[in-house]
């Protein structure tokens, strides 16, 4: 089965189980890049320097390409922009504070690593993992983003049902 949605609709619809966090907002697809706006000096549970950073950024935009996704897992190469500049670094700092958002909701942990990449840095997705803590019986077997959509394919084992 396949499921195409907008970027934004993918959102509304993940947003119907737990919204986006406050600091996050502008969600928004164009072609196959993702775009999100980070008001950095919002994000909680950061402090010393890494909330000086933060606050010095203020306002950053995320684009996000994916690049892959094989065996349940989705790459994407990541470019963060805070005034004009590059702030690819600040995304360390926000690791831990999405993986532990992630925790809160009940998804399992690890979901998000960030390393370096040739260009900008790669963040990976254990995609299936998040799906199958949710959902028992649908495996994702294949993601493309392209034309601000998402297109999702989808292999289905009876009884698919929502886990409590």
């Amino acid at each position: 089965m396949q499921v195409t949605l907008s970027v934004e609709e993918a959102v509304t619809l993940a947003a119907v189980a737990q919204p986006l966090p406050p600091f996050v907002s502008g969600v928004r697809g164009e072609g196959a890049l993702v775009r999100a706006d980070v008001d950095l000096p919002e994000v909680p549970d950061v402090s010393g320097l890494a909330r000086l950073a933060l606050q010095a950024a203020g306002t950053v935009t995320v684009t996000a390409q994916l690049i892959s996704y094989a065996a349940g897992v989705a790459t994407l190469e990541v470019y963060a922009e805070a005034r004009g500049l590059p702030a690819h670094r600040l995304l360390n700092q926000l690791t831990g504070v999405l993986s532990e958002r992630l925790a809160a909701q009940g998804l399992p942990d690890g979901l998000l690593e960030v390393r370096p990449g040739p260009r900008a840095p790669l963040i990976t997705v254990r995609v299936q993992d998040a799906v199958a803590s949710r959902v028992d019986g649908v495996t994702l077997t294949g993601l493309v983003l392209r034309d601000g959509q998402v297109h999702a394919d989808l292999a289905l084992s009876p009884p698919v049902r929502p886990l409590p």
